[in-house]
């Protein structure tokens, strides 16, 4: 037993990272707390005969009634004790606490939390994720000018057979072998370049060689991760008419077409030198960040410890969080999309737990790692940073992040968090 400012608190390990925090408060303590309670309430209360927040306990408690007032003191009572109950015995919590109040008098509860694990990463000196040569060939270019010469393709009605390539639109219908129509597998008037792959394998091959004005039957079997369960490896008769053909007509790539593309004037050879260049750029940026994931992986493969459930319920917290706000961005309702998941027997949080326990993994391995290898980000890295940062923002948004760097907020620490990570790929990727 540990006495700070009269508190009794008692330390206690549990598995998997977790502790549980014993605090009993004494009166003199709670007295305090009922005090603010006090002038909390009575701040947003009209209490008949007294100013906002002069209103006295016996007043607010009577307009409140016990209960109601008890709640508002723990409101006051449990997130001051247990900081000061934390910051007395120097636990390095990391998530949340679950509170359970075991008496009211005197106060007296429980708060489990997680904490930073023991993480044990060996032979962490050795990992090398070494880079590979980035090469690129003129057939990557070439496809990079084709793609630019589809762009500015015109079109004209197609005489000959379709054949890779065409422009079309047509009509389809699936049916099942009884010649019933089958649920979405019908579209009118549907747009497609042929031999582009956006429609269920082996549909497009079988317009290869019809004609503009043509039908066909044929079979097609859908593949078995196809994302409607209903047509997943399931044979489906499909009935197709070719409402309209095109052929593409691709413009010639001389100095007019670079000009046209670049926004100056330039040789063919300095406009493939150009696209090399930025191949070049991109594929490196990809190698890059493939190595990176490669390092992850194997940080996480090497490195043994537990994982308590309480932050992985947290990340989950986090993403449906983020899933929210996607869904109502595109103006939909989450009640109702959280409604069909349930119609289709998915459990949203259950499917986001592995993911929720590998970024868990990550954080902590990271965290790990920036102390054991003495990794330090500096006041001018982070003056650097945070110019950037603020540079590329928009402008509705500058005034709030500057605010939360100031405070060294979430926005401060997402960018010593980055600068941190940098430096460990800096030191692991050759």
């Amino acid at each position: 037993m540990l006495g700070f400012r009269a508190m009794i608190i008692e330390i206690k390990k549990l598995p998997k990272s977790e502790i549980q925090i014993t605090v009993e408060v004494p009166q003199d303590l709670m007295d305090q707390y009922e005090t603010e309670a006090t002038r909390r309430i009575s701040d947003r209360m009209d209490i008949p005969g007294f100013r906002r927040g002069q209103a006295p306990k016996a007043f607010v408690m009577s307009q409140l009634g016990p209960d109601a007032f008890f709640q508002e003191v723990l409101n006051v009572a449990l997130p001051r004790s247990y900081f000061e109950a934390v910051k007395r015995e120097k636990l390095q919590v990391i998530s949340r606490p679950d509170v359970k109040v075991l008496s009211k008098a005197p106060l007296k509860y429980e708060a489990r939390a997680a904490i930073f694990p023991e993480v044990t990463l060996k032979g962490v000196e050795k990992i090398k994720i070494p880079a590979e040569a980035v090469t690129i060939t003129d057939k990557e270019i070439d496809e990079v000018v084709m793609e630019m010469r589809k762009y500015r393709a015109t079109y004209k009605p197609l005489e000959r057979e379709i054949q890779k390539g065409d422009r079309l639109e047509v009509d389809f219908q699936g049916y099942d072998d009884a010649g019933a129509a089958l649920d979405k597998t019908k579209s009118a008037n549907h747009p497609l370049f042929v031999g582009e792959g956006t429609l269920v394998p082996g549909f497009e091959e079988n317009l290869v060689g019809m004609k503009s004005g043509e039908k066909k039957k044929f079979p097609v079997k859908f593949p078995k991760d196809f994302h409607y369960e209903p047509l997943k490896s399931k044979t489906v008769n499909f009935e197709v008419e070719v409402k309209r053909a095109e052929e593409p007509i691709f413009p010639e790539v001389n100095e007019d077409f670079v000009s046209q593309v670049m926004g100056e004037k330039k040789s063919v050879p300095d406009f493939r030198d150009a696209i090399k260049t930025d191949l070049h750029k991109r594929k490196t940026s990809e190698s890059r960040r493939d190595r990176e994931n490669v390092l992850l992986e194997k940080f996480l493969k090497e490195a043994k410890f537990e994982v308590s459930p309480m932050l992985i319920d947290e990340e989950i917290d986090f993403m449906m969080q983020d899933l929210k706000r996607e869904i109502e961005s595109r103006g939909l309702s989450f009640d109702t999309y959280m409604e069909k998941m349930s119609q289709e027997k998915r459990d949203i949080r259950k499917e986001y737990g592995a993911e929720a326990e590998k970024r868990i993994r990550i954080r902590l391995i990271l965290n790990h790692l920036f102390r054991t290898l003495g990794l330090e980000v500096t006041e001018e890295e982070m003056q650097k940073a945070q110019e950037r940062l603020l540079e590329a923002a928009p402008q509705d948004k500058r005034a709030q992040m500057e605010k939360s760097i100031a405070e060294q907020g979430e926005v401060y620490l997402r960018l010593k968090n980055n600068l941190l990570l940098e430096k460990v790929f800096v030191k692991f990727l050759d």
